[in-house]
């Protein structure tokens, strides 16, 4: 049984939901599940939902959808955990079809696929799509766009050997993998001078490495919540980072943070502090100062468990 597919050819009308704050998987998933049914089905409507479906510069602008619009609806709801995590009033749908690949997805919905095995949402849609044959190169880069910024060009320990087949299969359909990689990887100069700039308020202790960016960086930087949320790539791969992660205070004055681990669990503790994710990358949303430097010693300690136990 196709879930995907079924529901697809099922209803007339459907309504495609992805989480805020939108990365490369939300909208990865999301534009080729509605890419691959205007390709194939372009008799039936299809509303995208969400805002600031643009901020990665290769997704189509956000479309305007009325409540009465997705009232009329089917929805497919991608990458979202939580259903305080959708972006859109998906409840008004007459009926909910929830995909989705992390751990600690709360059942929602009137059927699911959830495999946290699986690399990304993409991952999982791409397949599903895939079983009924090839799709158009657009679907095929939405999909290798999710599946590349999610495993971070294959470097996750979610990456199997079905990962790398369904990218494969995407790029026989058309899907440019180092274009892909270009777009999505590549900085700019500017970039580079920030990056350069946040380097010297890198804070380290016990194996643990952060950033905290306040408001006022971030005013002088002139760079949003959102931006400023992605620098946490600045600490990556550095053999003594065992953690590192990012905490960015907002307009309102709470923090929004993004964790990374090379071995360290760290979303069963994002899940203590209002956030969750994957075991070695896990977000943060709307805590305080002070609960930030609570996080911080919990990681630290997590990382100290961690090395006791691989040297027992």
């Amino acid at each position: 049984m196709n879930k995907l597919i079924d529901y697809i050819e099922k209803y007339d009308t459907l309504s495609i939901f992805r989480h805020h704050f939108p990365d490369g998987d939300a909208l990865g998933s999301q534009w080729g599940v509605a890419q691959y049914i205007k390709d194939n089905y372009p008799e039936k409507t299809v509303y995208v939902v969400g805002k600031d479906s643009e901020v990665l510069g290769f997704h189509p602008a956000s479309q305007y959808v009325t409540d009465s619009q997705i009232a009329s609806s089917h929805a497919i709801v991608l990458d979202s955990a939580t259903e305080a995590r959708i972006d859109g009033n998906h409840t008004l749908a007459k009926t909910v079809l929830n995909i989705d690949h992390h751990p600690n997805n709360e059942p929602y919905g009137d059927d699911f696929v959830v495999d946290p095995s699986r690399s990304s949402a993409s991952e999982i849609v791409a397949e599903l799509l895939l079983e009924k044959g090839m799709v158009s190169k657009q679907a095929a880069s939405y999909m290798l766009s999710g599946i590349l910024t999610d495993t971070i060009r294959f470097m996750v320990e979610n990456t199997k050997p079905e990962t790398l087949e369904i990218a494969a299969k995407l790029m026989r359909c058309g899907a440019n993998i180092t274009q892909l990689s270009m777009h999505f990887f590549n900085r700019s100069q500017e970039s580079f001078g920030l990056r350069s700039k946040l380097a010297q308020y890198v804070e380290y202790d016990a194996g643990l490495a952060t950033i905290t960016i306040t408001k006022a960086m971030r005013d002088a930087m002139n760079i949003n919540e959102r931006q400023a949320k992605t620098y946490y790539s600045i600490m990556s791969n550095v053999t003594e980072f065992e953690v590192y992660g990012v905490f960015v205070e907002t307009d309102e004055g709470s923090f929004i943070g993004s964790l990374r681990s090379q071995n360290v669990t760290v979303n069963e503790i994002a899940n203590r502090f209002n956030g969750g994710g994957h075991r070695l990358a896990s977000g943060i949303n709307d805590i305080t100062f002070e609960q930030v430097q609570s996080l911080k010693e919990a990681l630290k300690t997590a990382i100290k468990n961690y090395k006791e136990q691989i040297n027992v």
